[in-house]
C-alpha cells in the first residue's frame, strides 16, 4: 500500500488495516476467515473492521458470506473517474509545454484506425499550426497517431501504413517506429508542401496501456535538429506527468540521441 499515515499518528494502524481489507476485497471477494488469514489479522479484529466498513458502505456482505465492494466505494470510484477526465488532467501540462516551446501542443486518443484531437494548447509563435479539436486523421499520418500505435504488433503497423499515401511511408519507417517504441518518442515530418515537424509521446494509465498521446507541432523553420534535441525531453516529461496522474508507475526510458535518419523518417 502507498500513502500510509506517518508512524505515531492516532488511529493510523486502524486506518491502514481498514484500507488493506478494502484493497484485498476489491481484488477478490472473500469470506471472513479467508480475509483474516490473507491480512494476517485475528478473526475478531477482522470482523470488527469489516463490520465498520460495511456500516459505512465501503464493503458489503452478501448472502454467500463473502465481502465485496460496497456502494460507497463504487460511488467514490465514479467520482474519482470524473475528476480524472484526461482532458482536464492534460490541460495544464499542455499549457506549460506550449509556454516553454512557443508551439501549440495537442492531446489525442485513438478511435479505431484514426486519431482524434481532443485538446489544443496555443503557443506564442507568430506562425502556428491550427489543427482543430475533433480533427480525425489516419494513425500513420501524424506524430500523435504514431505514438498511439507504439504498442501494436508490427503486423498491425503493416496493415495501417499500407492504407495511407506512400508519402507517409518514407524509407526506413518501420525501423523508425521500432526506435520510437523503445524510447516512447516519435518525430514526424509532414510531407511537402506543409513543412511541419511534430514530436509526440504516448500517455499510459495505471495498467501501462496507452490511452492517449500528446504532441508538439511546429513549422519546420522553428524546429530544426537542435531544437528537436531541446524539446524532446519536454515532450516526454509532459506525457509522463499526465501518465503519473493516471496512475502509471512504469519505467522511464532514457531519451537517446538519434541520427537524423532515425529521428525524422517517422
Amino acid at each position: 500500500m502507498t500513502g500510509k499515515p506517518p508512524t505515531g499518528v492516532p488511529g493510523a494502524q486502524t486506518l491502514e488495516r481498514g484500507l488493506d481489507l478494502i484493497e484485498r476485497v476489491v481484488n477478490e471477494p472473500m469470506a471472513l476467515r479467508e480475509l483474516a488469514a490473507s491480512a494476517g489479522l485475528e478473526i475478531n479484529t477482522t470482523r470488527r473492521l469489516a463490520g465498520s466498513l460495511v456500516g459505512y458502505g465501503f464493503l458489503t456482505l452478501g448472502p454467500d458470506k463473502l465481502y465485496r465492494s460496497g456502494a460507497k466505494l463504487l460511488e467514490l470510484g465514479a467520482r474519482a473517474r470524473d475528476q480524472h477526465d484526461i482532458v482536464v488532467i492534460a490541460r495544464p501540462y499542455l499549457a506549460q509545454l506550449s509556454a516553454a516551446t512557443g508551439a501549440p501542443s495537442f492531446l489525442g486518443e485513438r478511435d479505431g484506425d484514426y486519431s482524434v484531437h481532443l485538446h489544443r494548447a496555443a503557443g506564442w509563435q507568430r506562425v502556428a499550426v491550427s489543427t482543430a479539436v475533433g480533427t480525425r486523421r489516419k494513425l500513420p499520418e501524424t506524430s500523435l497517431g504514431k505514438a498511439l500505435l507504439l504498442d501494436d504488433a508490427e503486423s498491425e503497423w503493416d496493415r495501417l501504413f499500407a492504407n495511407v499515401s506512400p508519402e507517409f511511408c518514407p524509407e526506413g519507417w518501420k525501423e523508425a517506429m521500432r526506435h520510437a517504441r523503445a524510447v516512447n518518442f516519435v518525430v514526424h515530418d509532414a510531407p511537402s508542401p506543409d513543412r511541419i515537424r511534430a514530436m509526440a509521446s504516448a500517455v499510459r494509465d495505471a495498467s501501462g496501456k496507452i490511452v492517449a498521446a500528446i504532441s508538439f507541432v511546429s513549422p519546420l523553420q522553428y524546429a530544426d535538429d537542435a531544437e528537436v534535441e531541446r524539446i524532446a525531453p519536454l515532450v516526454r516529461a509532459t506525457a509522463l506527468g499526465i501518465s503519473e496522474v493516471l496512475g502509471y508507475s512504469g519505467p522511464r526510458p532514457v531519451i537517446q540521441r538519434r541520427s537524423r535518419t532515425a529521428a525524422f523518417s517517422s
